[in-house]
This record gives C-alpha cells, sequence and structure tokens, in this order.
C-alpha cells in the first residue's frame, strides 16, 4: 500500500513539474511586468528545476530511512 501510494504521489508531483514548466515558457510577461527572454525563461526553469531537485532528493531520503527502519 505504501509503495503504491508513493508511487501516485511521485507522478502527481511529476504532473505538477511539467505544469509549472509549461508555464514558465509560455509566459511572456513575469509577475514585475518583466518581458520575459529566453535568458530569463531559463534562469527562472533553472531555479524551479533546483527546488524541484531539491524536494525530491528530501523525499527520497525520507523514504529510505523509513523503508531501511522497517527492516
Amino acid at each position: 500500500m505504501v509503495s503504491k501510494s508513493w508511487k501516485i504521489s511521485q507522478i502527481i508531483q511529476f504532473i505538477v513539474f511539467l505544469c509549472v514548466s509549461v508555464f514558465l515558457f509560455t509566459r511572456t510577461v513575469d509577475g514585475h511586468g518583466a518581458v520575459q527572454t529566453l535568458e530569463a525563461k531559463l534562469i527562472s526553469f533553472a531555479v524551479w528545476g533546483i527546488f524541484y531537485l531539491g524536494v525530491l532528493v528530501i523525499e527520497w531520503l525520507i523514504y529510505f530511512i523509513v523503508r531501511r527502519s522497517k527492516h
């Protein structure tokens, strides 16, 4: 049961990541009114990607700790 719910939450999280990534690349103006050039879009995507990877690392560490404590 834990394994199935873990996979579902990972899939949902990846779908959210993809949706936000598409949003970052399709917007023409950001929240401050600055026009989004390719460089600005890549920087925004890099920040978003680093945040996402950080969340994944924390989740996988928790997963391995819980899995190891069960054995």
